[in-house]
């Protein structure tokens, strides 16, 4: 064999393992983000409280643009980051079990969602917090019907009669649950570093409103699965949305999150889908600021009753 046919060879079986990783995909949706007028962070940092170790994720997105970032809603600001995890398989599909969901996008998502204003005791449901998410957020979530609670990583091929490792179903993978476990913590550790600084500063004129997306974008074969007519119907999807819940090192509470696992195909429709309904949030908040302030100072006032009762 001549040098170059061994070269040619090299860079052949090189380029076969490229095209079966990730890593094309992270850059193809990095790419797309920006041309959508994002700022990228790849291989964002995070801390892993319970592993004790620094890890990363594969893309932590912020919109940017005049649409965005403007005075409008002085004095509240209205922070929305995407955290995305990028996964290929041409050996596994990827099949989630769906229930019908409950039409409240807050139920779902209360560990992506925070802000600075503190939130009273009683009746909740004439708090700022509670007028904002159920007032204001216009959130694509709200479109689904259906929401997945399980999900599995089936391998396409059949299964030799020897004993596999991968079990009956050859589904013991758990790309989905590593990806979604690590933008939840993700969501976390940036949540808890963001409200942490905010914390420190001596005087705040803005009150702060953080709302994070995890999303898990997939080349391959999806299909959700739910039961018709008391049998279970398979059908493809390009996009899905998965139901997860994390207690957060931080505090005592199990939150929930809303997972959006959308095909490598659709995403540029998704972005464009998901800034519609940030655009039309804003513009609802707009419309409503009068009676967010209004809520935001009186919630301000009932826990500065409360921390000076309990100084006395």
């Amino acid at each position: 064999m001549n040098p170059e046919e061994k070269k040619d060879s090299l860079e052949d079986y090189l380029l076969g393992k490229v095209k079966k990783s990730g890593y094309p995909l992270e850059i193809e949706i990095s790419d797309i983000l920006e041309n959508e007028k994002f700022v990228v962070f790849n291989t964002q940092y995070y801390f892993d409280e319970e592993t004790h170790q620094g890890r990363d994720i594969d893309i932590y997105a912020i919109p940017i643009g005049p649409e965005v970032i403007d005075d409008s809603l002085f004095p509240l600001r209205l922070s929305t980051d995407l955290a995305i995890e990028c996964k290929k398989s041409e050996t596994h599909a990827w099949v989630f079990y769906t229930r019908p969901r409950i039409p409240m996008s807050s139920i779902y998502m209360r560990g992506q969602f925070r802000t600075t204003v503190p939130q009273p005791e009683g009746n909740i449901t004439e708090s700022f917090k509670w007028f904002l998410q159920e007032e204001c957020l216009s959130l694509h979530y709200d479109a689904f019907k259906q929401i997945a609670i399980a999900y599995e990583e089936i391998k396409k091929k059949k299964m030799d009669r020897e004993i596999s490792k991968e079990g009956k179903n050859g589904s013991s993978r758990k790309e989905i649950f590593e990806a979604t476990n690590q933008l939840v913590k993700f969501t976390n550790y940036e949540m808890h570093q963001t409200y942490g600084r905010i914390a420190k500063l001596p005087q705040r004129k803005l009150d702060v409103i953080t709302m994070f997306f995890p999303i898990i974008v997939f080349d391959g074969d999806m299909f959700e699965v739910f039961l018709d007519s008391g049998e279970p119907r398979l059908e493809r999807r390009k996009h899905m949305l998965l139901r997860t819940h994390y207690r957060c090192p931080y505090s005592l509470n199990v939150e929930s999150y809303t997972v959006d696992i959308v095909h490598r195909s659709y995403f540029n429709d998704f972005v464009r889908l998901w800034k519609t309904h940030l655009y039309s949030t804003k513009e609802i908040m707009l419309r409503n600021l009068s009676e967010l302030l209004k809520k935001l100072n009186e919630d301000k006032a009932k826990s500065s009753q409360k921390n000076l009762n309990s100084s006395q």
